[in-house]
């Protein structure tokens, strides 16, 4: 071929050697073998074309059709590291069953660790040795725990749902570990105390205790971060007996329930406006019952008072028109008609709230039930 380079061997005869030109330069041609002298096929343009399309750059976007290589995974049956020194490369492993092993123990992170030497009055003045703080970000809970010898030390504990600042910080409860009791604070230690603390801190960036109050001593604080999916850790914030007030509306005997019995109050219509008081307190009308015997309609009113009404000056809430020779019946319904105040009622001859006409004597008979 025009482009060969001819040679002499040892023995002075000529010899032709495969070559390329390549820019007015002839380059020998090369084989490749293996052991036993066989040739080896050099790759061609087509291989080497495959292999390149399988080489993605960083943050490339991906096509249909592209090509790749196929990731194996090892089997490992055991969780022991399959590597020998921290830094060294690893693989994928699987299973007996096959699956990919993401994550045979929740992820682990150091301790934080720190010591409280001085007070940090203000949440947003940072002082040297007033605060034990760190990243919980990626932890659900945290078990805390204080050692050392110290005198009076109170710390209050503190979450942030920024990763950084010094005034973004706010009051969270922890709860002891050997009771369902929930604090704020550690309250005044003067020793290492016998139980630690448990928090949710789901969703917040940072944890702290804050010391608010301290006499001497160090107090050394260890945060260990917990990393399972929980709830929210459950306490009782109350245990001992609690007052209640309030009025008892029904009893319970036997699995019945009773309520209380009403009162019911009759009055006869004297020749005046009948200003009463029914009650002095709060109470709720169950029902109302009045007649009217005389030619005209007359009226009943009610008001939310605890005395007796000025009659033509307060304002009652309630105006019942009683016609001329009728009973009307008002029902309070199951829950009532509440007076918050106490229950007081008149009788007049006209509808007004101003109205002062009374009623004649013996026309009206008037009786309201009420608790």
């Amino acid at each position: 071929m025009a482009d060969n380079i001819r040679a002499k061997d040892r023995d002075d005869n000529d010899l032709d050697i495969a070559a390329k030109e390549v820019g007015g330069v002839q380059y020998p041609r090369n084989i490749l073998v293996d052991g036993t002298g066989a040739e080896i096929a050099p790759a061609t343009q087509a291989t080497l074309a495959v292999i390149a399309a399988a080489i993605k750059a960083e943050d490339s976007a991906s096509a249909d059709g592209d090509s790749g290589v196929v990731m194996l995974a090892q089997r490992r049956d055991t969780d022991a590291s399959a590597v020998s020194t921290d830094g060294d490369y690893g693989t994928l492993k699987i299973d007996e069953e096959g699956r990919l092993k993401v994550s045979a123990k929740p992820a682990s992170y150091a301790d934080i660790t720190g010591d409280i030497t001085a007070v940090q009055a203000s949440i947003s003045t940072p002082v040297a040795g007033g605060t034990v703080s760190g990243d919980v970000s990626r932890a659900s809970n945290l078990m805390i725990f204080c050692t050392g010898t110290f005198s009076a030390v109170n710390c209050t504990f503190e979450g942030s749902l920024q990763d950084t600042g010094d005034s973004n910080w706010f009051a969270i409860q922890a709860i002891r570990s050997n009771a369902n009791t929930i604090e704020l604070t550690t309250g005044s230690l003067s020793a290492q105390p016998a139980y630690a603390w448990e928090l949710s801190v789901n969703a917040l960036s940072r944890f702290r205790v804050r010391c608010t109050a301290r006499t001497s001593g160090t107090q050394s604080w260890r945060f260990k971060l917990g990393t399972y999916a929980t709830e929210p850790i459950p306490a009782a914030q109350v245990s001992a007996t609690q007052p209640v007030s309030g009025t008892v509306t029904a009893t319970v005997t036997g699995g019945t329930v009773l309520p209380v019995t009403p009162t019911t109050s009759f009055v006869n219509s004297a020749g005046t406006t009948n200003a009463t008081s029914t009650k002095a307190t709060a109470g709720t009308v169950w029902s109302v019952v009045v007649s009217n015997i005389n030619a005209a309609a007359r009226y009943l009113k009610l008001y939310n008072k605890a005395t007796a009404p000025t009659v033509g000056t307060d304002t009652p809430v309630i105006v019942i028109p009683i016609p001329a020779g009728q009973v009307v019946s008002v029902n309070g319904g199951s829950n009532g008609i509440r007076f918050a105040t106490g229950i007081a009622w008149a009788l007049t001859a006209s509808a007004a709230d101003s109205d002062t006409t009374a009623v004649s004597a013996n026309e009206h008979k008037v009786a309201i039930t009420y608790t």
